[in-house]
């Protein structure tokens, strides 16, 4: 695009072998790309956010560690990145971008059977609760115990993507859009780490790609309005190598148009509510959330009141 510059990312990206064999030390940060969007430079962090903010508290630690250093005027975080870490300055409110069907579906696959609401519930408590990862512990580098570690970052972040089981960015964008039109495969990937059993569950609802148009299309647009020209962004993995390709790569004259049309879509919504003074309600949306949530509670519930009255 014309308006979208690369600037770079962060050096001393190795191999998974590399990592694997020890080979390679792992250092202890979280990376960031650099690009130059709308006028505005900035820098993306890819985070491993789990559930509580990371899988264990070693992990929220660097986050909270780059986001006391990330440079620029203004730090963005993700829909309640607020929440989870200290330094967030403007959170985005990226949760506009999800269907109130597929916040629905998502409540409801997660509550969906009493084995579900067990795996994540425990999952929080065991993010909670653990002091560090997993990776090199005992001297033994495994591939699937890099799921909460900075081992991750080692890897440049196309890798990661590949190694999470994402599609590439183009063609993961055109599976959210066709989704959202009622199509597509709505199977979630699969990740080696077994911490993010959850997110394969949830994946097709979080219309990962469109969210990411509208988080770098938004923090660009409300620096300029608030007089900022270097910023970052603190977001999923996944959304930061995504945000590298919609500054660099992604060709409107090849695009389908469909897909054009809803990446424009969000685009003017995202710009919109950046210029806005108020936050949108999301009244709406945490209805429709607690409705897909109630419906297999209420059915549990109704269920032990039947069993408990016929003893």
């Amino acid at each position: 695009m014309s308006n979208s510059q690369s600037l770079g990312q962060s050096s001393g990206y190795v191999s998974i072998a590399q990592l694997l064999s020890g080979a390679a030390a792992v250092e202890q940060r979280i990376d960031a790309a650099t690009i130059r969007y709308r006028g505005v430079t900035c820098h993306v962090y890819g985070v491993l956010h789990g559930l509580t903010g990371g899988t264990n508290k070693q992990y929220k630690t660097l986050v909270e560690r780059a986001i006391a250093d990330a440079p620029g005027e203004l730090v963005f975080g993700e829909t309640k990145f607020g929440k989870l870490y200290r330094g967030i300055q403007v959170e985005m409110d990226d949760w506009t971008e999800i269907p109130l069907l597929d916040a629905f579906r998502m409540q409801l696959k997660a509550m969906a059977t009493p084995m579900r609401m067990f795996m994540v519930t425990a999952g929080m408590r065991r993010e909670r609760r653990t002091a560090a990862d997993r990776f090199g512990s005992n001297g033994v580098r495994r591939l699937q115990d890099i799921g909460g570690s900075a081992a991750f970052h080692a890897l440049s972040p196309d890798e990661r993507r590949r190694l999470a089981g994402f599609p590439a960015p183009y063609d993961y964008l055109v599976e959210n859009c066709r989704r959202r039109a009622g199509a597509g495969d709505r199977s979630g990937p699969v990740f080696p780490d077994p911490d993010w059993r959850w997110l394969a569950m949830i994946e097709p609802e979080l219309n990962i790609p469109l969210r990411s148009v509208f988080m770098l299309e938004f923090a660009a647009e409300r620096a300029r309005v608030l007089g900022g020209s270097e910023i970052s962004l603190f977001v999923g993995e996944i959304h930061n190598s995504d945000m590298v390709w919609l500054a660099n790569g992604f060709d409107e004259a090849t695009t389908d148009e469909a897909v054009l049309r809803m990446v424009n879509t969000v685009r003017c919504r995202a710009i919109e509510l950046a210029q806005a003074r108020a936050r949108p309600s999301r009244f709406r949306f945490i209805l429709a959330s607690l409705a897909g949530a109630c419906i297999p509670l209420s059915f549990y519930f109704g269920l032990g009141a039947w069993l408990w009255l016929r003893r």
